[in-house]
């Protein structure tokens, strides 16, 4: 029995399989901040595309939708081979989504992370084509702001495409939504006018962007430590001395350095004054001694992830293919197949991430990015797209942040591998006879099961879309493959996953249900400040904080100019609060005085918020909020307290007076 929990948590978009607006969605490739982004086919042209989608609780808010076509229109402005194509926006009764070109390849991110740096001469090619991209952008009025490895992508040809512009801001653009802008982009690689949030920033701000993706690409590092909170990596940014990238690799140029320390210079006016001017100060390219990041034949090397024993499998599998055992090898031994000299055949693209499957010819589809930039991508050491098994759903996916590895093929009769917890895979007994044991021609392979256990329980299981039962429960005499999963309950949200059964093995998924976000929309006036938890939370063009938070209490403070109210909200799974305090209603109420006996004090003073507005008894006129009321008679000691005024309060305030000592 195997114990896993494959479970990626997500509030449900459309499905792997629907259609929307003419596009059939065929996998989630990533999901990020705005939205889920999917890989999809026009159906009328027949041409592979990437759909971005909205997210469905933020369609409401006018800001962010606002925020979302302006991200489209910038990247339809832009016509670049260094940038992905828009096509279209769509808005539909479904969704709100754009269409975009479909780039395959890793992202910068993951070639840095498996590759460590770069050697000076791919290093250069590529900051060449990173600054002539970005180049573009400035000159057609846009800013990325959010430059960074992972939204650079690498394509089929070894080139540099930039994605994700989901923070560009518009130069000249609404000044309303360009402040909502202000604070947005990733902390490691913020200029320190970002950090600063100073109102100016510009081109400058991604050359310094640049400058410190050069230094990662050149050194495999940052030039300071990134493992520290958000508060020290912006101090480093704004104050720490960087050190030369020839400290950490004495092999870079110092034509190159000088460039690299140009553009993270921490005055922009010291960096060059555009991508142009960065570019024209780099050493001129030569041939023999710049090349691209990646080429579509070259294989991977042993420091991008393979240990020595999977490159001895690897040597020892391509030795069997050639010597006709390579199927039993790969039954016996569970290590993937990489072929060290080109790629595999396209119909069957492999990689040795490749997650477990029932056969070579049922790859899963590749799994979900944790960070995902805006177009589709094949990550390098992802699955291959394949076909699904029969009895799964389309758009099945491993949803595993590390895929357990995969053989490139399969005895016809062999169970596969099962996924495990780890990240690794194994095979049922029945598959480990030696490569020369036939299994007999009437042989079935076993059947396994799945058990789902969830917390909270009484979560609606359905297997490949059809209702099973309950938590909790286990559904046997399950064929080997690959099954999709999908829990729900109320007020929590749903989870979804793939899972693998192999042989007679059974699956155990027990993941734990979390309750739906609450969404508030919270306001005061005249326009003021909204705080929930402390936090400052910037509202919306209509002057609303909408926000989504756990359910439970939260502390929420309103000011503005007139006034300040604080108060508790306890919130409910899925429930919609909304409360805005105008300050500038006012409401009548009865101000008394009087002695610890009980006898009135009348013409004693009363004052609010330091102004005296009468004496008592006296019918005051207060503004609504939080009110310093102060009462105070001569030969009584004075009394002062808060009160909080709310509209219709009928209430009297009543002040005791003690006599002060004789």
């Amino acid at each position: 029995m195997s114990f896993v929990d494959p479970f990626s948590l997500h509030v449900l978009m459309p499905d792997a399989g629907d259609i929307l607006d003419g596009y059939r969605l065929d996998a989630v490739i990533g999901r990020g901040g705005m939205g889920t982004v999917y890989r999809a086919t026009d159906q009328a042209l027949e041409k592979t595309v990437a759909l971005k989608v909205i997210a469905p609780h933020l369609a409401d808010d006018d800001t962010f939708v606002r925020r979302f076509r302006e991200e489209a229109k910038a990247l339809a402005r832009l016509d670049a081979d260094g940038i992905v194509d828009v096509y279209t926006l769509r808005e539909t009764e479904e969704a709100l989504f754009f269409v975009m070109e479909h780039v395959e390849g890793p992202s910068l991110e993951t070639v840095l992370r498996r590759r460590g740096q770069l050697e000076p001469p791919q290093a250069l090619s590529l900051l060449r084509q990173v600054l002539t991209a970005v180049g573009h952008a400035h000159a057609s009025g846009v800013l990325h702001r959010d430059l960074k490895p992972s939204n650079i992508l690498i394509d089929a040809d070894g080139q540099a495409v930039i994605t994700d512009f989901g923070l560009a801001k518009i130069l000249a653009s609404d000044a309303d939504l360009t402040a909502t802008h202000d604070q947005l982009g990733t902390v490691a690689y913020m200029s320190p006018e970002q950090v600063k949030g100073l109102q100016n920033v510009d081109a400058a701000s991604d050359l310094f962007a640049v400058g410190l993706l050069a230094y990662e690409v050149l050194t495999g590092r940052l030039p300071f430590d990134r493992s520290g909170s958000d508060f020290v990596v912006q101090r480093a940014i704004v104050d720490a001395s960087f050190p030369p990238p020839s400290t950490h690799a004495p092999e870079v140029p110092p034509a190159v350095e000088q460039v690299v320390l140009d553009l993270f210079s921490k005055d922009p006016a010291a960096r060059p004054p555009d991508a142009r001017a960065a570019l024209d100060r780099l050493p001129a390219p030569e041939a023999a001694d710049e090349e691209p990041l990646l080429t579509p034949d070259a294989p991977v090397s042993p420091d991008a992830g393979f240990t020595p024993w999977q490159w001895a499998g690897l040597a020892a599998g391509t030795l069997l293919v050639l010597m006709g055992t390579y199927a039993g090898v790969r039954a016996t031994l569970g290590l993937p197949v990489l072929s060290a000299a080109g790629p595999a055949p396209p119909e069957t693209t492999r990689t040795a991430t490749a997650p477990a499957g029932p056969s070579a010819e049922e790859q899963t589809s590749p799994p979900v990015a944790d960070d995902a930039g805006l177009s589709s991508r094949e990550e390098e050491g992802s699955p291959a797209e394949a076909s699904p098994p029969a009895d799964a759903s389309p758009g099945d996916e491993a949803l595993s942040d590390e895929p357990p590895p995969s053989a490139d093929a399969s005895s016809e009769d062999s169970p596969p591998p099962a996924a495990s917890s780890d990240g690794t895979s194994k095979t049922a007994s029945s598959a480990a006879s030696a490569p020369d044991d036939e299994p007999s021609p009437s042989s079935e392979p076993a059947t396994g099961a799945v058990t789902v256990r969830s917390d909270p329980g009484g979560a609606t299981v359905r297997l490949n879309e059809r209702p099973i039962g309950r938590t909790p429960l286990t559904i046997g005499d399950l064929e080997p493959g690959t099954y999709r999963l999908l829990l729900d309950r109320d007020d929590h949200r749903a989870r979804e996953a793939t899972v693998s059964v192999a042989g007679a093995d059974t699956t155990v998924v027990s993941p734990t249900l979390l309750p739906r976000p609450a969404v508030v929309r919270l306001g005061a006036r005249p326009d003021g400040e909204v705080r929930i938890d402390g936090a400052s939370r910037s509202p919306t063009a209509d002057g609303l904080v909408v926000d989504s938070l756990s359910p439970g209490s939260h502390t929420v403070v309103f000011t503005s100019a007139l006034g300040r109210w604080e108060m508790e909200v306890t919130l409910d799974p899925g429930e919609t609060y909304e409360r805005t305090i105008d300050f500038t209603e006012r409401v009548e109420s009865a101000v008394t005085a009087r002695a610890p006996d009980g006898t009135p004090l009348p013409n004693a003073t009363v004052t609010v918020d330091d102004d005296t507005v009468g004496y008592t008894p006296q019918r005051l006129t207060l503004r609504v909020g939080e009110r310093t009321v102060r009462v105070a008679k001569e030969g009584h000691a004075p009394t002062e307290r808060t009160v909080r005024v709310e509209p219709g309060m009928d209430t009297p305030l009543v002040f005791e007076l003690a006599p002060e000592p004789d």
